[in-house]
């Protein structure tokens, strides 16, 4: 092992959490989004929000987490500027995936996918072909948020970012994921409906001043919808689905599981989940 070797060996072993903070700080598009923004010069609050498009409550979360890493500084008046080091990080970060055999394999799967969509150009895919996938819920225990109005789901979710952010659980969502669903749902005669927002917590958690639930195992017919002005259109069509193939609609709640619950309006994407039975 060279001397270069044995130091970055003693930085990795005595600093494992320093860098793991900034690594995960690192590791979302979002913020790599904000940190770009940064990099040309110092930004206040609204320049980054019309930079990257996010929300203001998911702008704050990113941004704090960049804060609390190190990464970023809050110069007080809603301003912002890239903290220390930041610049030769991120230039290291750069300059090794552009030399990284990562990003060739990217380069290499991109051109087949210009080839394939040159080839499939002028397919109409048909209904019947709609991508669903079958997924068994296990039992869980979640934290639920409940908000009735014109708008709810915003409610819903300022409600559940109030709560969960302060506690990590936003930060992993493969252990901590996010469901939505309509409760109780629109009707023609009124103009005010409800959504209700779970986040997963773990089993037996124990928590006074949030409403828990023990939600039961149910199975679903699950598909992705990529866009929330397909929503409407998603949803008849895996019902539409689901009825051809002899399956009747479960007892449990239909359930939207959301990609990245502080995404814009305008990258946000769900999987809509159906709970189904044989007919």
């Amino acid at each position: 092992m060279s001397g270069d070797d044995k130091v970055l060996r003693n930085t990795l072993t005595n600093h494992t959490g320093d860098i793991a903070a900034v690594l995960s700080a690192l590791g979302n598009e979002r913020r790599l989004q904000i940190l770009s923004t940064l990099l040309e010069e110092p930004s206040g609050f609204g320049v980054l929000h019309e930079a990257t498009g996010l929300g203001k409550t998911a702008l704050s979360h990113h941004l704090g987490i960049l804060v609390d890493s190190g990464l970023v500084q809050h110069e007080g008046r809603g301003n912002y500027k890239l903290h220390g080091d930041a610049y030769e990080l991120l230039a290291a970060v750069g300059d090794a995936y552009v030399g990284s055999a990562r990003k060739r394999e990217r380069e290499v799967e991109r051109r087949a996918d210009l080839i394939r969509v040159a080839h499939s150009k002028g397919r109409e895919r048909k209904l019947s072909e709609l991508d669903v996938r079958f997924i068994d819920l296990e039992p869980m225990r979640v934290a639920s948020f409940r908000a009735v109005s014109e708008s709810p789901e915003h409610e819903a979710f300022q409600m559940l970012h109030a709560w969960a952010h302060p506690r990590g659980f936003l930060n992993d969502l493969e252990k901590h994921p996010v469901f939505g669903f309509d409760n109780p749902r629109p009707t023609k005669d009124r103009k005010e409906y409800g959504y209700e927002f779970w986040v997963k917590v773990g089993d037996g958690y124990e928590e006074n001043g949030v409403m828990l639930k023990d939600v039961s195992t149910a199975r679903y017919a699950v598909t992705t919808c990529h866009s929330l002005k397909d929503i409407g259109r998603d949803w008849m069509r895996l019902w539409e689905w689901a009825t051809a193939n002899g399956y009747e609609i479960g007892d449990a709640e239909c359930l939207e599981k959301t990609h990245d619950p502080l995404a814009s309006d305008g990258e946000l994407v769900l999987d809509l989940y159906m709970p189904i039975k044989e007919g």
